[in-house]
């Protein structure tokens, strides 16, 4: 079963890129004029997923922390091409302190971003690109050797 807060995050992450969502028993539907994805858990904390490509249906079995990278991937291709997931370890606070230095100074960030009550903000970087979108953030690795992340603000 996939975790509660996996599953709100999979929710905010396709909201982000406009993707409808629904919960069909066991089985996470996510989709647009494009995509079509289904999420099914599997045994420890594997997933399934399942999404349109041009000849068909790829399935991929992936650990439940991976399934970030796999979404941000399937959302933002421009064809309906098979994605792959990222060769290293998926981006954490580590990456954010390398990419803005002082968490401080990012906290207070975030803080005023929270206060303003706005929903999304681009808040960028070099190689951690960053946003915030509903209290939480999107990172992904402009390099492409890290996996993208959902990191939950609280």
């Amino acid at each position: 079963m996939i975790n509660h807060i996996i599953k709100k995050n999979i929710r905010l992450l396709s909201e982000r890129y406009d993707h409808e969502v629904s919960y069909c028993e066991n089985v996470i539907l996510l989709k647009n004029s494009k995509n079509i994805i289904e999420i099914n858990s599997i045994v420890n904390n594997d997933i399934s997923v399942k999404y349109n490509v041009e000849e068909g249906i790829d399935e991929k079995e992936i650990l439940e922390r991976e399934i970030y990278d796999l979404l941000i991937k399937i959302f933002r291709r421009t064809k309906l091409e098979k994605v792959n997931l990222s060769p290293s370890y998926p981006l954490d606070l580590d990456d954010l302190e390398e990419e803005f230095g002082d968490l401080g100074r990012f906290e207070e960030k975030l803080k005023s971003l929270i206060k303003s009550k706005i929903d999304y903000s681009n808040i960028g970087g070099n190689r951690v690109l960053t946003e915030f979108y509903k209290n939480i953030l999107i990172l992904r690795d402009d390099i492409g050797t890290a996996k993208s992340n959902v990191l939950n603000i609280k």
